[in-house]
């Protein structure tokens, strides 16, 4: 009997759970979840959280319930350390063996590497950085702001609503406010194709947002946001998201990654250790980390993973890289674009009022049935 463990319970870490427990349900061997929160968090619609029209308690629900419903162990820890050749992990609790392991631990956001962005900055990454800038905007009486990403970000999309949200919130409040969106791609929103960024570049101008990119950041003051060309931009209200990197706990199993995320085969396999497989942002791909890919990732891995254990001989299935995101464009319009990166499978771009209701759809399925079968994760029997 194989003791699984799943190390962290976000997108990818309870995706992974649902799919090795259904493909593992006939078997002795055992799945144990360990993450440092029991609350899942929708992270898409902590964007709605910073404008007031959801509540953190509407984007969340309790793991621990999931877990038990399902008969998987969960045990809420943090984990300071992984150790591939003891293969044990260390929580306070104390050491925690496993026979195989998914690494789904997300990403760490290294203010550290921006002076004053966690000073004076705020994101919309976590349900406290959300509430956070709710509070500011209930200060912002108007002024210049920079809205956007540092370098060594891996995702967009909420940037673009943000700037979006934030352009209504002054036409609403009759401020007067100008908003100035930093990245550092060569285009804005080049992971999504031309079609996107000429689109969204067209967007950008009737809101009277403008783009300084590609750029990155130096510093952030309660005033300013300074660029590394020593360009500074006034700003009264920061809202930029600080870079990635991968956790701490991660750390002995990057090898010589400079971000510490982890180098696996399309297969999701650590290439250096092939007990252990990975999934989500931990996972050293180029491109967008999201929940789509984290949820995809987790399948691939969980299949190949299952297989190992069961000796099935079967050969292990591979992860085509894609990115899916609806942007809501505000006005009730959407934008969705699905992109296959690594090939030409899906090279899709839409725009239109149904977008913005399925992405509502889809974040108030997934909170209040997470286990579900039409949209995404499916009911272990």
């Amino acid at each position: 009997m194989a003791h699984i463990v799943i190390a962290g319970s976000g997108f990818a870490g309870l995706t992974a759970a649902m799919k090795l427990k259904r493909q593992l349900r006939h078997t002795e061997h055992h799945i144990t979840v360990v993450a440092r929160d029991a609350i899942f968090v929708y992270r898409p619609s902590l964007v709605l959280v910073a404008f007031g029209k959801k509540s953190p308690q509407s984007i969340t629900f309790d793991l621990r319930t999931i877990y038990r419903r399902t008969r998987i162990q969960f045990v809420e820890a943090t984990i300071s350390s992984i150790d591939p050749e003891a293969k044990t992990l260390m929580t306070p609790e104390g050491p925690l063996p496993y026979d195989k392991l998914i690494v789904a631990l997300g990403e760490k956001l290294a203010y550290e590497e921006v002076p004053g962005m966690r000073e004076y900055g705020y994101n919309v990454c976590t349900p406290e950085g959300a509430l956070a800038l709710k509070d500011a905007l209930g200060r912002y009486q108007g002024g210049p702001a920079v809205v956007g990403w540092a370098q060594n970000v891996q995702t967009g999309g909420p940037a673009f609503e943000v700037a979006l949200e934030l352009e209504e919130w002054i036409k609403q409040h009759k401020l007067n406010g100008t908003i100035e969106f930093v990245d550092p791609l060569p285009s804005l929103w080049a992971p999504a194709g031309p079609e996107a960024t000429e689109f969204l570049t067209k967007i950008f101008a009737e809101r009277h947002i403008s783009r300084r990119g590609p750029v990155q950041i130096k510093e952030v003051k309660a005033d300013r946001v300074i660029l590394t060309n020593g360009d500074e931009l006034p700003s009264v209200l920061t809202v930029v998201t600080p870079p990635f990197r991968g956790e701490d706990a991660q750390k002995s199993l990057a090898g010589n990654n400079p971000r510490d995320w982890l180098e696996t085969g399309k297969d999701m396999q650590s290439v250096r250790y092939p007990d252990i497989y990975v999934a989500g942002s931990s996972v050293a791909f180029e491109g967008p980390k999201q929940g789509h890919t984290a949820m995809l990732q987790a399948e691939t891995a969980a299949y190949n993973l299952s297989q190992d254990v069961l000796e099935s001989g079967k050969p292990h299935r591979l992860y085509d890289h894609e990115m899916s995101c609806v942007l809501d464009l505000g006005m009730g319009e959407g934008l969705f674009v699905r992109r296959s990166l690594w090939s030409q499978d899906h090279q899709e771009f839409k725009v239109g009022r149904q977008w913005p209701l399925a992405k509502a759809a889809l974040a108030y399925t997934f909170v209040h049935t997470p286990v579900f079968k039409k949209w995404g994760l499916s009911m272990p029997k």
